[in-house]
């Protein structure tokens, strides 16, 4: 049985994708600053939730193309960068214990009403003997992790701009003007 699991794991691609899209009802202009800024990621990042023992730290710069944070857990540790921002799409690299890379892109598609996000990962893990095993484990926690991350970002997005968006009409307070 056990070689039987060893062959399968030796078979299954050591490769994953996981893309997840949101429509979020805010301009690109509040939520790329969510996104490019590493100090505003507490505001919206899943991955405290999704590991409690995490604990982030940020590099020089925190913000902009060249920005990284590190992390520790109990999981491992590994570095993210933002190589490249442009007015459709911020790019990242994340290296896991030292070994395992992901290629993130999120994108950014206008809508009448605000923007459709997508945030897009493409992995591989390294490890021969377990590797596929570990990619399809990835693929799914990294899957679920982008869905709750889009979630969180859609919410601080749109509250970000609530107070800004409302309209006050009322005047039925104001001192008439006769």
């Amino acid at each position: 049985m056990t070689l039987i699991l060893l062959v399968i794991g030796l078979l299954l691609p050591q490769q994953y994708q996981v893309q997840k899209s949101i429509e979020i009802h805010a301009p690109q202009t509040d939520i790329t600053p969510l996104l490019s800024d590493f100090t505003k990621w507490s505001s919206w990042s899943p991955w405290q939730k999704v590991d409690p023992s995490i604990v982030f730290t940020l590099g020089e710069p925190s913000s902009g193309v060249g920005a990284h944070q590190f992390w520790q857990s109990s999981w491992g540790f590994g570095e993210m960068t933002i190589t490249n921002i442009s007015s459709t799409k911020i790019n990242f690299n994340i290296l896991f214990n030292e070994e395992h890379i992901v290629t993130g892109v999120v994108s950014f598609s206008p809508l009448a009403n605000g923007n459709q996000v997508t945030c897009s990962l493409d992995g591989e893990v390294t490890t021969s003997i377990l590797g596929g095993y570990l990619a399809l484990f990835s693929q799914y926690i990294l899957a679920n992790t982008v869905k709750l991350g889009l979630n969180n970002l859609k919410t601080t997005a749109q509250l970000q701009i609530a107070p800004h968006s409302e309209k006050i009409d009322d005047d039925s307070n104001s001192p008439s003007k006769n």
